[in-house]
């Protein structure tokens, strides 16, 4: 298995905690797993992260990274960035050189944001701003990914990253663009150079919206598929990035319902042809 491959998955049926995540990254051949706030990871602890940290230790997997999924611009935006900067230090404890978050992504139809897009957007950089400067004063660098319906898109990316005027990382996260209603090769090709982080997942993009999925700007419907089963280029994408002199982790996104262990080996083993 390519070393360049990280473990990042929602919880499995099985799956109930982040000893069990560690042990499912040495059952699958990963070496590194993307830690995410999710089982006993919600709420943080530091002192769980220094359990998971000696026990991912005695099984020779790293964490490449730690995610979080949260809103930083509703009312209680101060409160979830308190909440964020506990993560923060999670992800020092665990090893994990960069914190990578949401800011606006509990939003499923772009009806309850847009309208408040201009607030959302400052609040959003005000909160981006203030966990960087967190994060870099104990070691920790913050990415992002092009996410929801404020911060997504080339236009809409790119004007988050001159607003906020630090040194942020750039996630390829290969699905998300297309809420926004452009695509992962084009904004690969825009932000190449500047990426530190990649997620790999699969989408469909439908009229209606059988499977509860994310509504675009489009008026379309986005929901995840098993990796190679969907729309999403991703060799194409990972020929870009490598090109690009991309040379970190990609994050395997998957999020299967039920027996999910045949469908994530042949997710694996199809990024691991495609690198």
């Amino acid at each position: 298995m390519n070393e360049k491959i990280s473990f990042y998955a929602p919880p499995f049926s099985t799956i109930k905690t982040y000893r069990e995540m560690v042990d499912a990254a040495v059952e699958y051949g990963v070496s590194s797993l993307e830690g995410f706030s999710i089982l006993d990871f919600d709420p943080p602890s530091v002192e769980l992260a220094k359990e998971i940290r000696e026990y991912a230790d005695s099984k020779n997997i790293i964490f490449s990274c730690f995610s979080v999924y949260i809103n930083l611009v509703g009312e209680d935006r101060k409160e979830k960035l308190e909440k964020l900067k506990k993560y923060a230090d999670m992800a020092k404890v665990l090893g994990s050189p960069y914190l990578h978050h949401t800011i606006a992504c509990e939003f499923s139809d772009p009806n309850k944001v847009l309208p408040y897009k201009e607030a959302f957007f400052d609040y959003g950089i005000e909160a981006v701003r203030n966990i960087y400067d967190y994060a870099a004063s104990i070691g920790l660098r913050t990415i992002y990914e092009e996410q929801g319906y404020l911060f997504n898109g080339i236009k809409g990316y790119e004007r988050m990253l001159n607003a906020v005027n630090r040194d942020v990382g750039v996630v390829a996260d290969v699905a998300n663009i297309y809420q926004a209603g452009d695509t992962i090769t084009d904004f690969v090709k825009a932000f190449a150079g500047r990426f530190v982080h990649a997620h790999i997942k699969d989408i469909t993009l439908t009229e209606t919206n059988p499977g509860g999925g994310l509504k675009t700007l489009q008026g379309t419907y986005m929901n995840e598929v098993p990796i190679g089963e969907g729309i999403v280029p991703i060799k194409e994408v990972i020929d870009l990035l490598k090109t690009s002199g991309y040379n970190g982790y990609y994050g395997i996104e998957y999020t299967a319902q039920g027996d999910h262990s045949p469908l994530v080996n042949k997710a694996l083993s199809l990024i691991d042809s495609w690198l």
